[in-house]
């Protein structure tokens, strides 16, 4: 694995003088060195952290009869798009998620996914901070419906007309954030209220459609449905991040808009970090970073060889090693059938616990 230890490049050969009249061409410009992946790594961890510290203040105060956030959501979220444009280990990051209150981890994870979206498509820095403010607060109306969220088995009709109403309660606390424009804050109630709408009309509160709804409501609610599935729930186990991204894929045209679907993808790829496959060596890797321009290269961490038993982890990054390719994707079942004790330290490991 190379990263920015060494640069790689050749030297120029001596060559003849130009001829006087020709004057030599300007040198090529040179990138800037990649970073080594251990200080991406630790700068992506920095940036989580804070993430989640907020998330916590913010649904931990939210239900007060006022607080103060809006302004230190506002710089964290233009600290994530700094971070997010030029560090793609952040995304590793957002596999994680908490104990006791999953809307922590849930809540961290869908602002950065929002925001990197927001990026993909290009968005004016201004907007694209504004984005990850909502996109933070988007679930700030769950405080109150946390019992259903924790029930073991499936929801019934009845409990889950009762919490779609989540929406319409978060778009009433937005109003006890004082620091806010009013003007700033109407859309802010706009577009946490229609997140879970969608553009075929077979979302909620209000089954809206199309451009009835605030475009970015409809990128939180292409980062939420993401989050969500690529995470387990009490009533589900986790979907594979890859098949979270099919199923997207497949809603294209119908429930979510094309293009922030295309740009999801754009961002996290066909492989997204924490993604379990099998190399065309046999090894069993995760995905640790996305490269940009590919979809289907990544950098990843080796873990298993091809009897599931364990190697000394190593970094690879397959756009540095054409002949090595992503062969399959590996579910945890298969993992946890072939390898029990690893599966174990696997599901231990996607728990933050650091905060």
């Amino acid at each position: 694995m190379r990263f920015s230890d060494l640069s790689g490049r050749k030297t120029r050969e001596n060559r003849p003088a130009a001829a006087a009249a020709k004057p030599a061409p300007a040198p090529a410009p040179v990138p800037p060195p990649q970073r080594p992946f251990r200080e991406l790594d630790a700068e992506a961890r920095e940036c989580y952290s804070k993430n989640l510290s907020i998330a916590v203040e913010l649904l931990g105060q939210i239900d007060r009869s006022y607080v103060e956030k809006y302004e230190k959501m506002l710089r964290l979220a233009k600290l994530n798009l700094r971070t997010l444009g030029e560090n793609p280990a952040v995304l590793n990051y957002t596999a994680y998620a908490t104990a006791g209150n999953y809307l922590h981890a849930h809540s961290a994870n869908t602002a950065i996914i929002s925001q990197v979206i927001g990026l993909e498509l290009e968005l004016e820095p201004d907007k694209a901070a504004f984005l990850g403010f909502c996109a933070l607060a988007h679930d700030i109306g769950m405080t109150g419906y946390l019992k259903g969220v924790n029930k073991e088995g499936r929801l019934t009709d009845e409990e889950f007309s009762e919490m779609t109403l989540h929406s319409a309660a978060g778009a009433q606390k937005v109003d006890r954030i004082i620091d806010i424009d009013y003007k700033v804050k109407e859309r802010a109630i706009k577009i946490i209220s229609q997140v879970h709408e969608r553009i075929d009309s077979s979302g909620y509160p209000k089954r809206l459609a199309g451009g009835e709804i605030d475009v970015f409501a409809q990128i939180i609610g292409v980062a939420d449905v993401y989050e969500a599935m690529s995470h387990q729930r009490p009533w589900r186990e986790t979907y594979h991040p890859h098949n979270a991204v099919k199923h997207l894929i497949d809603k294209e045209g119908r429930g979510f808009d094309s293009k922030i679907v295309k740009a999801l993808i754009g961002a996290v790829t066909l492989y997204p970090p924490g993604s379990l496959v099998v190399l065309s060596t046999g090894e069993i890797a995760r995905v640790v970073m996305t490269n940009k321009g590919s979809l289907t290269r990544p950098v990843v961490e080796a873990l298993l060889d091809a009897n599931f038993e364990p190697v000394p982890p190593q970094l690879v990054d397959l756009m540095e090693y054409p002949l090595t390719a992503v062969k399959r994707i590996v579910e945890f079942e298969e993992i946890s059938r072939k390898n029990p004790k690893f599966a174990a330290k696997l599901e231990l490991a996607r728990w933050w616990v650091e905060w």
